[in-house]
């Protein structure tokens, strides 16, 4: 389903046609698929709650709620070896000088130096900067996360738990059985802020359309545990439907 390429090859032409930018595509196809899962019956909140616990009882890590793993200062809420620039509360108008675009699963994904994640572990990409960026960044990389194979890891410590969360969890393991479709979604093209705070933030997403023009949709996020967490949708979606629209008012990635 997905093909990789050579370091070092760079092919001519806009980067939106390099094999990773179509694998990207494919792959966000996955995530509206897991998005869209539905059940037939619902089973309830105690037993959707004892499912979640039971799927995510093995996960522990310097996210977790409850700081169990004893790694987080009193004082800021955030583990000790977490370290981002926070200085830039403004909401950004224009690309970053500086972006780096990285393979994550399957998935091209925008990171920062100084907004994050400051921290590309095996199982999870965390510690983004308490910024309008960093919930930018943490609203593109976090659903990604949780449609590879260590997705446990990321819904444990990177979304806010809840009933929303315990559906969630159904609906992931739901897709471990199912067939995504072969038909390509979209790529991340640009962003912009709905709505900020130093607790919440509303970011929406700008995607290409491949039959043409742009989708977009948007992801919640809190500030918990010293991080930016995902808050999923009530019935456990981790973005909004997605609806055509144009990118003006929204800040192109560009290439």
């Amino acid at each position: 389903m997905l093909s990789s390429r050579r370091r070092n090859e760079r092919p001519d032409g806009p980067f939106y046609m390099e094999r990773g930018w179509i694998s990207s595509a494919i792959f966000l196809a996955f995530l509206l698929v897991m998005a869209l899962v539905a059940f037939m019956a619902d089973s309830g909140n105690a037993t959707l709650a004892a499912g979640s616990r039971d799927a995510l009882a093995k996960v522990q890590g310097p996210l977790s709620p409850g700081d169990p793993q004893h790694v987080r200062n009193k004082r800021s809420g955030r583990p000790h070896n977490c370290r981002t620039n926070d200085d830039d509360s403004k909401v950004p108008t224009a690309r970053p000088h500086d972006l780096r675009w990285r393979k994550l699963v399957a998935v091209m994904v925008p990171t920062l130096p100084d907004a994050g994640p400051t921290h590309v572990d095996p199982t999870m990409w965390w510690c983004f900067a308490h910024t309008p960026m960093g919930a930018i960044l943490a609203a593109h990389i976090i659903p990604i996360e949780i449609g590879g194979p260590d997705w446990r890891t990321a819904v444990e410590q990177q979304v806010v738990s809840g009933k929303a969360r315990d559906r969630l969890v159904a609906r992931r393991i739901a897709v471990d059985t199912a067939d995504p479709a072969q038909s390509a979604a979209g790529r991340f093209a640009g962003f912009s802020v709905r709505t900020y705070s130093a607790e919440t933030a509303d970011i929406r997403l700008l995607m290409t359309d491949p039959l043409g023009g742009y989708l977009s949709t948007s992801v919640s996020l809190r500030w918990r545990e010293g991080d930016w967490k995902v808050s999923p949708q009530t019935d456990g979606s981790l973005y909004a439907a997605a609806v055509k629209t144009e990118p003006n008012g929204f800040v192109v990635w560009g290439g």
